[in-house]
């Protein structure tokens, strides 16, 4: 996992911090300003002080962009603080996941994404199932303001 925006505020325990700069599949998203850039292991002892960690320092103030990646393949990115249309799943979260967090409020919706929409960065799937290619997904948090 990785998060990127003004972490100076961010104390993750040194045992989860895998790296201070990009690392495999979890590149740097905002070139200028220069933002920093944690890579974090995320693992199911781990998981729910990585978060406290994170939903501590915000995510519509300090993190800008987070991803999760799995054996190299992008799972989530949220970019932009989670800007709607800005939330791209890979395609290890399928719709019915998805559909999920909108029952339960986590989401204010999400639709299939075509494979132009998808950032150059992230690995593509050949066309196939929807699910190959990813979804758009409208987180509910607040964009920055800019």
């Amino acid at each position: 996992m990785s998060l990127e925006g003004d972490l100076s505020r961010c104390a993750f325990p040194a045992d989860v911090v895998l790296a201070r700069e990009e690392l495999g599949t979890l590149r740097r998203n905002t070139t200028s300003p220069r933002q920093d850039i944690l890579v974090l292991r995320l693992e199911p002892g781990s998981a729910a002080a990585v978060f406290e960690k994170i939903a501590a320092a915000g995510l519509s103030r300090a993190i800008l962009h987070v991803q999760i990646e799995r054996a190299g393949v992008l799972e989530l990115g949220a970019y932009d603080n989670f800007h709607p249309g800005c939330v791209v799943t890979g395609p290890g979260v399928g719709e019915r996941l998805l559909s999920e967090l909108l029952a339960a409020g986590v989401l204010r919706g999400f639709r299939v994404a075509n494979a132009a929409e998808v950032p150059a960065a992230e690995p593509v799937a050949a066309p196939g199932p929807a699910r190959e290619v990813g979804m758009l997904a409208d987180v509910k948090s607040k964009p920055c303001s800019r």
